[in-house]
């Protein structure tokens, strides 16, 4: 049976896995915003060629570091977190944590500039 929490619990979890990344990245984060979602919108869906049947955990918007160069954008990138995919995919409270975890990485990954490959590759598929 999957693990439902409250919002404010789901969201400490995401805040302890941008806290356990390593400084070296989090020192480079700029002008990105984490937030914490229901689930993905048909339009989120849609823009990232899924289909509605696909399950997203979580979806990084913005312009990698990587594809930046001396421009930032005026808006903060957003990586927004969704919460009921990854709750009804745990079924107890250590698979929450990791999937948790496991998703910030991911969603921050693309921020730096890793592909879906890339991250396959170093196991952050």
């Amino acid at each position: 049976m999957p693990i439902h929490v409250s919002t404010e619990i789901f969201e400490d979890l995401v805040r302890d896995a941008i806290m356990s990344l390593p400084g070296k990245f989090l020192m480079k984060m700029e002008n990105v915003s984490i937030i914490v979602g229901g689930s993905a919108t048909p339009a989120q869906m849609a823009e990232n060629d899924l289909q509605p049947t696909d399950i997203l955990y979580g979806l990084y918007e913005g312009v990698p570091l990587t594809e930046r160069g001396s421009y930032v954008p005026p808006l903060p990138d957003v990586i927004t977190i969704f919460q009921n995919p990854i709750e009804h995919m745990s079924h107890t409270q250590e698979e929450l944590e990791l999937q948790v975890t496991n998703t910030v990485k991911h969603e921050v990954a693309h921020y730096f500039g890793f592909s879906d490959s890339q991250l396959d590759e170093m196991g952050l598929g």
